[in-house]
């Protein structure tokens, strides 16, 4: 595999100086074509509120939007964030120079927390421990956001942090016969979980790109070809969360290796994957299998939309329903909002809702889906406004949930499970895709790629 070397420095340099229109991730010419979309100009008083209150509560680097622990290390919701901050200062930088400036230095300065002036990744807590944790395709998610670095600093430690991460990835286990698709984690060796491909799927492509690899994106897609071969449901049109290629877990199927249940973030993150990821493939039967795998899913989730308040549940299937959920489940998850067994209403949850808005607004913005869907995306985006969003903050997120391990054995898969996890406000895991939905409904433009890539 071909390491990013000056080549790439040169092709990224004559990139920038002939990018026309930087809300285009490859850099290519585009073309915009105005389309007619009432927006809410109250709403983008609000969210510069809003965005400005995520910043400044911030302090140094110990983030507000990370509301699982701090971790004094690189990690994939500060990844989340970052990705909506710098695609703000693209959106605004030929418009604003100040307010780009200011969220361009607000985004190295919090990327330079974690990497020193060798490329090498920082652990803020412990300063003998290193500061990229391996094995897990979570840590890789963050690294994309490198090449941007890059691109507006020319600083060669960003490229040494790239190919660092890119050496961590090579060194994952992969799933047996799954047409070597990574593991989760390495403590998870024989899963892979749909959240995966958001977390290392636009990173891969991106270096594929950089390094001229077609071997890369053909190894992409086949990833994605075998979760749709397995993991997809055809009567729901909706994918499972996770599979294990051992069926020794407790939330998998001892014959499909299937968990059980169909959680709305694994399909928002597997959503957010291929319209992100298409931004980097060149055109060819690649792109448009996987242009074909995003149309699919989004027509599938839409089945499931609630039509009054136009977002989707955390169980995405099962509507206003209650759950029974024994109090273990709380105590194990640390839900103190419940101290006795109970009914869990399920919810809409903003996080996979707000992942659902943005594709769907991009997907039709690039042509990959009818423009139409730019409505439907938009509608989404402000019903999760009105319903979620109050006091200057984001609520009814899914702070986490995950499957296994064995040791875990309360984190099974169940409609319970899913319920009894705690819900939060202004986690970045619901944040970053709600900027990025308010950035997709803002800019009326379709934006239309006239080359399929730098290759």
């Amino acid at each position: 595999m071909k390491k990013i070397n000056i080549i790439f420095l040169l092709l990224l340099s004559i990139l920038i100086f002939a990018s026309c229109n930087s809300n285009d991730t490859n850099k290519n010419e585009v073309e915009t074509v105005d389309y007619d979309l009432e927006i809410d100009e109250s709403i983008a008083n609000t969210m510069d509120i809003y965005i400005e209150k995520l910043i400044t509560e911030t302090s140094d680097c110990v983030p507000y939007w990370n509301k699982e622990n701090y971790k004094g290390k690189w990690n994939y919701i500060d990844g989340v964030f970052l990705n909506s901050i710098i695609n703000i200062y693209y959106n605004v930088k030929t418009t604003d120079s100040e307010k780009a400036n200011y969220y361009k230095e607000f985004f190295l300065k919090y990327i330079n927390y974690y990497i020193d002036e060798e490329g090498n990744f920082l652990d803020l807590l412990d300063e003998t421990a290193e500061g990229y944790k391996k094995n897990e395709l979570d840590t890789v998610c963050e690294s994309r956001i490198l090449f941007d670095a890059y691109e507006l600093t020319g600083e060669e430690r960003y490229i040494n942090s790239i190919n660092y991460t890119y050496d961590a990835l090579m060194s994952q286990p992969r799933v047996a016969n799954s047409n070597n698709n990574f593991a989760h984690k390495r403590i998870y060796a024989h899963q892979i979980w749909l959240d995966g491909m958001y977390m290392y799927a636009p990173f891969y492509a991106r270096y594929a790109l950089a390094t001229n690899n077609n071997e890369i994106f053909d190894g992409i897609k086949g990833h994605y070809e075998f979760i749709r071969n397995t993991m997809y449901d055809e009567e729901k049109g909706l994918y499972y969360h996770g599979y294990s290629s051992k069926m020794n877990q407790i939330w998998c199927d001892k014959e499909t290796g299937l968990s059980p249940s169909f959680w709305l973030r694994s399909m928002g993150w597997y959503i957010m994957s291929l319209v992100d990821v298409l931004d980097y493939f060149p055109k060819g039967e690649n792109k448009e299998y996987l242009i074909s795998l995003l149309v699919e899913a989004l027509e599938g989730i839409l089945q499931y939309q609630d039509q009054e308040s136009k977002m989707f549940y955390q169980l995405i299937d099962q509507g206003p329903i209650s759950v029974y959920v024994d109090a273990s489940y709380f105590a194990n998850l640390k839900n103190t909002k419940y101290t006795t067994s109970t009914y869990v209403d399920n919810y809409l949850e903003s996080s996979g809702s707000s992942m659902v808005a943005y594709a769907l607004m991009k997907a039709a913005k690039f042509g990959y889906i009818d423009l139409d869907y730019v409505y439907v995306g938009a509608e989404i985006f402000e019903g999760i406004y009105k319903h979620s969003f109050y006091d200057n903050s984001l609520h009814d997120i899914c702070i986490t949930a995950g499957l296994g391990p064995i040791t875990k054995e309360y984190r099974d898969g169940s409609h319970a499970y899913y319920l009894a996890e705690p819900v939060g406000s202004d986690d970045a895991k619901g944040v970053g895709p709600f900027i990025m939905a308010y950035l997709e409904y803002s800019s009326n433009k379709i934006i239309k790629p006239k080359t399929p890539s730098i290759l």
